[in-house]
C-alpha cells in the first residue's frame, strides 16, 4: 500500500541546510496498525507530513498504493490527499462555529457531494465512533475525548486509505486517552482500516501490530 525508498528531507535555515530525514525506507501493508516512535526532533512529523503529502521529500520514492506522488503537481495531491489519506491530530482542529455533523462533513463538501450524502454519511461515522447523539453539539459543548471521536469520525468519512494519527492522545487525560486508542484498534481489526499513529509515547506504541522507532533522522528499529 506505502513504500518509501531513501527518503530524504533537507530544510534551508538560513545559510545552512538542515538534513531533517537522513534515508529512511518503509514499507506499510493493508490493514496495518503501525506506531512510528521517537522523540521530539527524531523526524518523525516530518516523516508524517511526507506520508500524508503535505510535505515532498528532498529526494526519494513515495509509493502510495503502486503510485509515485511525491512529482505530482499540488493539485493532483491535493486530491490524492482528500480521497486516499485522513488526518488526526493532537489539538483536534475542528472548526467552533460547525457543529459535530458540519466538521465530520466538511472534506467531503470538497468532493463536490450532494447534501443529502454528506449528512448521511456524517451521521454514519458520528454513530460510529459512539458520537452521534452529540450531532449538533459544537466543540465548546463537547470533552476533549468527545472532541477526538468527532475528528476521528471526520477523518473516516471519506472512506481513506490510511489514517495518520499525530499524537492522538497527547492532550488527552490517561483514561480518554486509553479509550481513544481501543477505538483505533477496533477500527483496525473490524474495519480492516491502515493507521498509522505517530508518537513519543512507548505505552501508545506497544499496543499497536508494529512499531518502528526513530531516532536522529533514520529508523533504528522496525
Amino acid at each position: 500500500m506505502l513504500k518509501l525508498t531513501d527518503i530524504r528531507k533537507t530544510y534551508k535555515i538560513g545559510p545552512v541546510d538542515v538534513e531533517v530525514l537522513k534515508g529512511v525506507s518503509l514499507g506499510v501493508e493493508k490493514g496495518e496498525l503501525l506506531s512510528v516512535m521517537g522523540t521530539s526532533g527524531c523526524g518523525k512529523s516530518t516523516l508524517m507530513n511526507i506520508i500524508g503529502m503535505l510535505d515532498k521529500p528532498s529526494s526519494g520514492t513515495h509509493l502510495l498504493e503502486g503510485r509515485e506522488v511525491s512529482n505530482l503537481s499540488d493539485n493532483e495531491i491535493s486530491s490524492i490527499r482528500n480521497n486516499k489519506i485522513g488526518f488526526v491530530f493532537q489539538a483536534f482542529y475542528l472548526l467552533p462555529k460547525l457543529t459535530s455533523l458540519e466538521n465530520v462533513g466538511v472534506p467531503l463538501i470538497y468532493r463536490g457531494m450532494k447534501k443529502s450524502e454528506i449528512r448521511r454519511r456524517s451521521h454514519e461515522f458520528l454513530k460510529k465512533v459512539g458520537m452521534d447523539e452529540r450531532a449538533h453539539h459544537r466543540p465548546n459543548e463537547l470533552s476533549g475525548g468527545q472532541q477526538q471521536r468527532v475528528a476521528i469520525a471526520r477523518a473516516l468519512a471519506g472512506k481513506p486509505s490510511i489514517i495518520l494519527a499525530d499524537e492522538p492522545t497527547g492532550a488527552l487525560d490517561t483514561q480518554v486517552g486509553k479509550d481513544i486508542m481501543q477505538l483505533f484498534i477496533d477500527l483496525n481489526s473490524e474495519e480492516g482500516i491502515t493507521v498509522i499513529i505517530i508518537t513519543h509515547d512507548p505505552k501508545i506504541a506497544q499496543q499497536c501490530k508494529r512499531s518502528v522507532r526513530m531516532q536522529d533522522g533514520v529508523i533504528i528499529d522496525d
